[in-house]
């Protein structure tokens, strides 16, 4: 009788231990948000809040603009945003000046590692290589929140010759 009570105790532990890591991301849980980061991400919407709350969308990248951000699990990630409408070179082998700097206003990108802190909802892209050449050797730290397929990145910062900006861009994952 009492080897019954003693297995009937362990097998209600091991069910209540197995509920719990379930609760906290184990093995049979949500997978923790480092995890749900991993994959290919494509650009909905970017840009930045009013003093009056309203979004208004980058304007450099125009109003459809396209991007990706690509976090890996060896804690590699890429981004880049762009403006799909911006003119086209007159000579492609030797553009002006003007077409050159159009062009860079038009498109933005970084790759390096990257940082999760799950606890913060924070995610710290450090570039190693980008457009921006004062992003090379920061931390630039995101805000993100996930909500279903949608990655949300948002952060205050100062970008050059700018003002200081709350912005916003939301990312929705590619699935295969």
């Amino acid at each position: 009788m009492k080897a019954q009570g003693f297995f009937l105790l362990l097998l209600t532990s091991a069910a209540v231990f197995a509920q719990d890591s379930a609760k906290v991301g184990g093995a049979h849980g949500e997978p923790g948000a480092h995890k749900r980061l991993i994959g290919t991400w494509r650009l909905v919407s970017a840009g930045t809040f009013r003093s009056d709350s309203t979004f208004e969308a980058f304007p450099e990248y125009g109003p459809h603009p396209i991007g990706y951000l690509m976090y890996d699990p060896t804690g590699h990630m890429c981004v880049s945003l762009s403006n799909p409408d911006h003119p086209r070179w007159a000579n492609p082998e030797k553009p002006t000046d003007a077409e050159k700097l159009r062009s860079y206003d038009a498109f933005f990108a970084y790759c390096g590692t990257y940082e999760v802190r799950e606890k913060e909802n924070r995610v710290i892209h450090r570039p190693e290589m980008g457009s921006w050449p004062h992003y090379i050797g920061t931390d630039q730290n995101r805000n993100f929140r996930l909500e279903g397929d949608r990655l949300i990145l948002s952060e205050e910062e100062t970008p050059p010759n700018g003002e200081r900006r709350r912005y916003q861009i939301t990312w929705e994952r590619i699935r295969h």
